[in-house]
């Protein structure tokens, strides 16, 4: 996987499929990507729709990219890392395990970006690099117990 850090298109090697601010979701549907990755969608009933697609090994990371699409254009990206040993019920999970997780996606995000970033601890753990198009981020939520990496783009 590589971004390029000029226009923010990420190119999804392993299924020649490059993503793109505005991509229109005929022409994502046309990719190779998603042909065999795609799992489901979930209308939030707002006019942004996501579109869920099953992990891809990355290297040391397994990402999980979903894809935010607003009425009929790519608007956001998310890519989480995942791993066997990440929480997979309440009983399991602690935050430690979590901080874990955001980190992990922090390193990812780093590779990916070739960038360090900055990295804040307030109001929340979170870590960013911002484009002229937009920012490349990662979060960990205390509120929904969750982290989250992605890349969002600018409005016009």
């Amino acid at each position: 996987m590589e971004l390029n850090n000029i226009d923010g298109t990420l190119l999804i090697k392993a299924y020649n499929t490059t993503l793109y601010k505005g991509m229109k979701l005929e022409d994502l549907k046309e990719t190779v990507f998603y042909k065999e990755k795609y799992v489901s969608f979930r209308d939030v009933e707002t006019g942004y729709f996501w579109y869920y697609f099953d992990s891809l090994d990355l290297n040391k990371y397994k990402i999980v990219i979903s894809i935010c699409v607003f009425g009929d254009s790519l608007e956001q990206i998310y890519l989480n890392t995942w791993s066997d040993n990440d929480a997979k019920t309440w009983d399991d999970w602690t935050e430690k395990k979590e901080m874990e997780v955001f980190e992990r996606n922090n390193s990812f995000m780093r590779e990916l970006s070739g960038e360090k970033g900055k990295k804040k601890n307030t109001p929340y753990p979170q870590w960013s690099v911002s484009y002229d198009w937009g920012t490349l981020w990662s979060v960990y939520d205390p509120r929904s117990a969750s982290s989250f990496a992605g890349l969002s783009y600018r409005k016009d």
